[in-house]
């Protein structure tokens, strides 16, 4: 039996994207994925949800699982969850958060990962080149516009939120073990809710 520390790990947002490891990590989300596909309801409920956390005074607030596998010593391959990261990342940078040690990119699709490295430092609008990916673009409009009408736009009340965001929302981080048969994990993964199309897992297994 796996010793479960080695694969199962509580962290905070800030330890997933913004602690130092010894060297950068990359969250890579694989070609197989499908886009990002949260729109503005769904990002300003999960805004509004940390919010009203922090209003409470809970501890910790969980955002969910993370399942990753290892492919080398600084990079994961993002097995489920990649909706939620991606989320977070975007939070993050409408929220200006300067010190992201670790990236986020998708594999073998440039729109999706130019999008998300352009985004890179920046709190207003600004152009993401000619043909940014419109899920991430949007996506990211829309966290700022639910920062600014949950959160509020004083300085003091950003900081607030910030803070309690990157120590305070807590993600279960599972590492697949390496003898785990991948094509097999990510079918069970999958079904259950909407089912994934024959050529999607045919994608997975190549």
């Amino acid at each position: 039996m796996k010793d479960l520390k080695s694969i199962l790990k509580e962290c905070s947002i800030k330890e997933i994207y913004c602690e130092n490891h010894g060297a950068p990590i990359t969250y890579v989300i694989p070609i197989y994925q499908r886009n990002y596909a949260w729109e503005r309801d769904e990002i300003c409920a999960l805004i509004k949800d940390v919010h009203d956390s922090m209003d409470m005074g809970k501890t910790v607030y969980y955002i969910g699982t993370l399942v990753t596998y290892k492919r080398d010593e600084n990079k994961y391959e993002v097995i489920d969850g990649q909706q939620r990261l991606t989320t977070i990342y975007l939070i993050l940078r409408a929220l200006g958060v300067q010190n992201i040690y670790n990236s986020l990119t998708y594999s073998a699709r440039k729109a999706s990962a130019s999008t998300i490295e352009a985004l890179s430092g920046r709190r207003e609008k600004d152009d993401l080149g000619e043909m940014p990916d419109l899920g991430i673009k949007n996506g990211f409009e829309s966290a700022k516009a639910g920062l600014d009408e949950i959160v509020g736009m004083a300085q003091t009340d950003v900081d607030k939120f910030k803070e309690y965001f990157l120590n305070h929302v807590h993600i279960i981080h599972y590492r697949v073990p390496k003898d785990v048969d991948l094509n097999h994990y990510f079918e069970v993964m999958n079904s259950r809710g909407e089912q994934l199309e024959k050529h999607e897992i045919v994608k997975a297994k190549l």
